[in-house]
């Protein structure tokens, strides 16, 4: 599993299932419920409400029975999520390399290393988007490296390479601690390292690229799998 920033992007979505009838409410008491034509339809109308009460709003969504959680679904997620932070924690004990047990633990490339230069953020229609800047040290010393994102990391590039791109998973390690970088959290002068990760074989597909994939997102790049990338 992975974040995406739009509601409809998650696997329910290519198997059909439908998003509404979804609650959304904020912390001063407003709430509504909204049915909608499509769960592109739910992403707009929540986004919208969301922007009008102040940027922060809690939502119910996806109604499903167990048999579609299990059909249509990533399982197992949070399950992964333990084992990866037991992964971090076990490495700083053992003061080995956190950012390598990561990258083991996760099936991921090592795509960059280097030290946070600059980042351009801003806030449009309720997302966070912009670009980060990355100059390289050890065997990436003397380039650099772009990552645009829009609420999570979309695409990585040094100069005119394309190094990832979603849905692949694009994520900043902190070198030293191993702890994931939100584009939020991101910082000029952080020593970080940028692994890659294979995806759900369902976002692979026709389907889940005409949601996720680059063009999507505006980039003018096929997908390739960061397997094929980084051969």
């Amino acid at each position: 599993g992975r974040a995406f920033p739009e509601l409809q992007m998650c696997t329910p979505t290519l198997f059909g299932v439908t998003a509404t009838p979804m609650a959304i409410a904020d912390e001063k008491g407003n709430s509504a419920v909204i049915t909608t034509i499509s769960n592109r339809w739910t992403e707009t109308l929540a986004r919208s409400l969301t922007v009008d009460m102040g940027c922060a709003a809690m939502i119910a969504i996806y109604p499903m029975t167990g048999k579609q959680v299990k059909e249509t679904c990533v399982l197992y997620t949070i399950t992964k999520l333990e084992r990866i932070g037991r992964t971090i924690r076990e490495a700083r004990v053992q003061h080995a390399d956190p950012v390598a047990a990561v990258r083991a633990a996760t099936d991921g490339y090592l795509i960059w290393r280097g030290k946070v230069g600059d980042v351009e953020r801003r806030t449009v229609t309720g997302f966070a988007r912009g670009e980060a800047t990355i100059t390289g040290i050890d065997a990436y010393a003397g380039r650099e490296l772009r990552i645009a994102f829009q609420n999570e990391f979309l695409i990585a590039r040094a100069g005119d390479d394309v190094l990832a791109t979603t849905p692949d998973l694009i994520t900043i390690l902190d070198n030293e601690t191993g702890e994931p970088i939100t584009t939020e959290g991101l910082r000029y002068g952080f020593r970080v390292s940028v692994l890659s990760m294979p995806c759900d074989p369902r976002w692979r597909t026709p389907a889940g690229l005409a949601v996720v994939g680059p063009g999507y997102f505006g980039y003018d790049t096929p997908y390739v799998p960061i397997e094929e990338r980084m051969r």
